[in-house]
């Protein structure tokens, strides 16, 4: 599609005219200018020819908003969209229009494809095994092949036949000495992003976490959901201040001396340190921020809270879910990262919400951010690594061979995920190389879906009114060519996929 896709933009760069001006705007995970305001038609042959397919998704809305800076008022400019139509949602932003119209070019017909749309390995006290989503995204019954490998092992071969978008899931073992293991459509189709599917199967490196509490099994089961996660729990008589924890969670309970370190205070007993006025009333919840990475994914609309310690003169930190009457939780990121929590979970309905979980996941990885996270990411999605504790180097490993070197002294976002596959991080301590891994995979139903729309739903062309200030002279460019060839090259995502 790529290829059409380039035949059709350069068809319309040879009729320009003497006067006509043209910009050629790629889009891909971020937009990009690949020619900018020419009417030489060699400089922008050259600019189309030289696009290249990427596996991230495509942003379309940064790629209007750039074509839309480039027009000033008058000039008579029109963008011509090629793509499969597979974008990313457009911005609110654009409701107002905007100055130009779009022509949708689609690229692209068949839809006919099968591909892997998840696998995840799940660890249980009798085994390891690995579950995998198969779909048929087409309209044509299909037999296929997936082969199963566990480093670059040959397992298991399970031939496959599924009907016109028919799905299977299934359970495959994981030899308990594979650090990964693979699926493979070993059938080829039009697209090949989504033939294969890799996870880590190593167990992450365990932090220890106490959980001090009269009893709460709501928490205690958030908690454990996180695989990286050793739990002990004792009952408060029982507590004794240890420097082996990485994270203290204390329910309802509060030591005379607080631990120097990560921690997650729920409820805190009248006089404490950090508790907070007389309990009152609240009610309905909210979201302080709901754009706060530590409330991804965290929907709040149908939770109630019975009653909550007063915290509005609370120093703690700054406020991340709130009500009408008083802050709820706070979070603070010195002098260690810490959360607190002004009421009672059992007088609350949020342990009973799929929100709960979602919560404490978030905030435990942000508490305990692991080293370098071992689960799956898209392409071109940023990865944070975390150098651990007397590091001297980190590098990272790419599918391709390649390596990559990062900073040791802090966080570091390595977002050079482009290629699927398997990733490894190296990191040198006290001369002994230490090793973790990540891998990235499509993963997406709506790309695998392949088939194109035949209508696009797009922006709406804003009218302006201008007045002319010099009589007898007209500024013209009238071509902006949008050329989704990140659209059609990235969300299509290296679609080297057949019409």
């Amino acid at each position: 599609r790529l290829d059409v896709a380039k035949r059709q933009v350069n068809a319309i760069i040879d009729q320009l005219g003497p006067q006509d001006r043209m910009t050629v705007i790629a889009v891909g995970a971020a937009a990009r200018i690949v020619a900018s305001v020419t009417g030489d038609r060699d400089t922008l042959h050259r600019a189309v020819n030289a696009i290249t397919a990427s596996n991230g998704a495509a942003d379309l809305s940064a790629a209007l908003a750039m074509a839309a800076g480039l027009v000033r008022a008058g000039d008579d400019a029109r963008a011509y969209l090629f793509t499969d139509g597979i974008v990313q949602p457009l911005r609110a932003s654009f409701a107002a229009g905007l100055p130009f119209p779009v022509e949708y070019h689609r690229v692209g017909v068949s839809g006919e494809n099968v591909g892997l749309t998840s696998l995840t390995v799940r660890t249980s006290a009798q085994a390891r095994a690995a579950y995998l989503h198969v779909q048929n995204f087409g309209q044509q019954p299909r037999s296929v092949t997936v082969e199963w490998r566990a480093d670059s092992r040959l397992v298991d071969v399970r031939p496959l036949a599924l009907a016109a978008g028919q799905a299977q899931d299934l359970v495959l073992p994981v030899p308990g000495d594979a650090t990964s293991v693979t699926a493979r459509l070993a059938t080829g189709d039009i697209f090949a992003l989504d033939d294969t599917a890799t996870a880590v199967a190593r167990t992450p490196r365990a932090f220890r976490v106490l959980l001090v509490t009269p009893g709460n099994v709501f928490l205690e089961q958030a908690l454990r959901l996180r695989t990286d996660l050793q739990i002990d729990v004792a009952a408060p008589p029982a507590y004794r201040a240890s420097a082996t924890y990485a994270l203290t969670v204390f329910d309802r309970f509060a030591p005379p001396g607080l631990p120097q370190g990560p921690l997650v205070m729920i409820d805190p007993p009248s006089g404490s340190a950090l508790a907070g006025g007389q309990p009152i009333g609240i009610g309905r919840v909210r979201a302080v921020d709901a754009g706060d990475p530590l409330l991804a994914n965290v929907d709040l609309q149908d939770v109630h809270v019975a009653r909550s310690q007063d915290l509005r003169s609370s120093t703690f930190g700054r406020a991340l879910i709130s009500s009408g009457q008083t802050p709820l939780v706070l979070v603070r990121d010195e002098p260690f990262r810490q959360v607190l929590v002004g009421f009672d979970l059992h007088e609350s309905d949020l342990p009973l919400r799929i929100a709960f979980p979602i919560l404490v996941q978030n905030l435990s990885e942000w508490l305990l951010p692991p080293s370098v996270p071992s689960h799956s990411f898209h392409p071109d999605e940023p990865i944070t690594i975390v150098p651990e504790a007397g590091a001297t180097s980190v590098n990272v490993l790419r599918p391709d061979g390649s390596r990559r070197a990062l900073a040791t002294g802090s966080i570091a976002t390595f977002g050079d995920t482009d290629a699927i596959g398997l990733y490894t991080v190296e990191q040198v301590i006290a001369g002994t190389v230490q090793r973790s891994w990540f891998s990235v995979n499509l993963f997406s139903d709506p790309i695998s879906q392949l088939k194109p729309p035949d209508r696009l739903t797009l922006p709406p062309t804003r009218t302006t009114v201008t007045q002319a200030t010099h009589h007898g002279q007209l500024e013209i460019w009238p071509w902006i060519a949008l050329a989704a060839l990140g659209v059609v090259m990235a969300e299509w995502l290296a679609f080297h996929r057949g019409l």
